[in-house]
């Protein structure tokens, strides 16, 4: 079984932001989107102007932006790091943490796999749920440039800048 990671919580959320689960790449880097390739700390260093050169700078974008950063699933069997070959997958407690930091007022899934398991184990949450496309390096079914629009969108909305 692979175990993902913590959340990373600043002190009033008013953001979620849930991906599936880490990459290979980032479970041996021990980071958040730690696949180089992957458009995440790219879109909001887009978004929000500020540096993303190692993984302390990207968790304050987190922290300073109030965004709550977390993965649907908590533990799960899969070879490689595709969503596709995820199997036997047990959630996290989104819901206590959202009961927790009553702040939140948006949560974002990240790609199709968070969104779809958000709405099966957690469709009772009284909170926008909305979903955008992956930002993974695997995600070519959409242009970066419109990528990065919807986010941008999102993120503008449901953010301080």
């Amino acid at each position: 079984m692979l175990k993902g990671f913590d959340p990373i919580i600043p002190s009033a959320p008013v953001l979620m932001i849930l991906g599936s689960m880490p990459s290979v790449s980032s479970l041996e880097k021990q980071e958040y989107y730690g696949y180089a390739h992957n458009r995440f700390w790219k879109i909001l260093h887009h978004v929000y102007d500020m540096p993303i050169n190692d993984y302390d700078e990207k968790k304050k974008i987190l922290y300073e932006k109030q965004i709550l950063l977390w993965d649907v699933i908590g533990e799960c069997e899969r070879e490689g790091s595709l969503d596709s070959a995820i199997r036997n997958e047990k959630v996290n407690d989104i819901g206590a943490l959202i009961i927790r930091y009553s702040t939140i007022r948006k949560v974002i899934c990240n790609g199709k796999k968070a969104y779809n398991l958000y709405q099966r184990y957690f469709s009772d949450i009284n909170i926008p749920c909305i979903y955008l496309p992956s930002t993974s390096n695997a995600n070519r079914s959409i242009k970066e440039e419109k990528l990065f629009e919807l986010w941008e969108q999102e993120l503008t909305k449901s953010t301080v800048l």
